[in-house]
């Protein structure tokens, strides 16, 4: 049944009239109705044939996807603006946001035809295919006419829920980082404080051998000390060899 249901609503994609493209060039709508459907569960390929999963979502506090097909002049105008969001959040990664744009295999939208625009575009952020997911989130914005309008743009959290949902292209790279820039801060504050781990001076999540010696060289002089809180190990107010040496016991496995 599944299978079926999927490929009636592939089908409905297919016979879309190409007009419904143009139809939201200049106009942006906001969508509700796929506004909390949680997506983590899809299952598709990029454009070289590698498995992708919702799993992905679940490494960054915001993912943006856009939905898009190589005939689409919408769709295409908006490709800079996409690479210039991945660009932008690319060089600061800390602040865990992720471009994903999603081909529509429809009305000779191929991934053939998809390469050379997006080459042309210097685009070179994660590209995936359609899937059924993906169509479900598509047919649940059809109008009366059963017409689904693209280029569409979604706002997804880390457990994989739409929150945000606009149909029609973005007039302006401003207008696009400004959207998400809006919703990663709401996001943000979402999520809970990244527990602090005592002695993991290098911040990467893991107490080794190298906090040791980065601390051992904060209690020589020869490091600046940046959070007291994170490597003042015993909690005697200040950095010392003895907090290095705990350190290091710990990364041994003896504490």
């Amino acid at each position: 049944m599944k299978k079926l249901l999927s490929l009636m609503l592939a089908v409905m994609l297919i016979v879309l009239p190409l007009s419904a493209a143009s139809a939201k060039t200049g106009e942006q709508t906001r969508d509700n109705t796929a506004i909390g459907m949680n997506i983590s569960g899809f299952s598709t390929t990029d454009f070289d044939g590698n498995p992708v999963t919702g799993q992905i979502l679940s490494q960054n506090t915001l993912t943006v996807i856009n939905f898009w097909a190589t005939w689409c002049g919408p769709c295409r105008a908006e490709i800079p603006y996409f690479q210039q969001l991945h660009e932008t959040y690319s060089a600061t990664p800390e602040n865990d946001v992720m471009v994903l744009g999603a081909l529509l295999l429809v009305n000779g939208s191929t991934v053939a035809g998809a390469r050379p625009i997006l080459a042309n575009a210097g685009a070179d952020y994660p590209e995936v295919v359609q899937c059924d997911t993906f169509i479900d989130v598509l047919m649940a914005t059809a109008d009366d006419d059963g017409a689904v309008y693209i280029p569409q743009t979604i706002i997804v959290d880390r457990s994989g829920v739409i929150r945000d949902h606009v149909i029609g292209g973005f007039p302006s790279y401003a207008s696009l980082e400004q959207w998400v820039a809006e919703w990663l801060e709401i996001l943000s504050e979402e999520e809970p404080p990244t527990p602090v781990l005592v002695g993991d001076a290098n911040g990467d999540g893991v107490i080794d051998v190298s906090d040791a010696l980065t601390i051992m060289r904060m209690a020589m002089g020869l490091v600046d000390v940046e959070d007291i809180a994170l490597v003042d190990v015993d909690g005697n107010g200040s950095v010392d060899i003895s907090d290095a040496i705990k350190v290091l016991r710990i990364a041994m496995g003896i504490e």
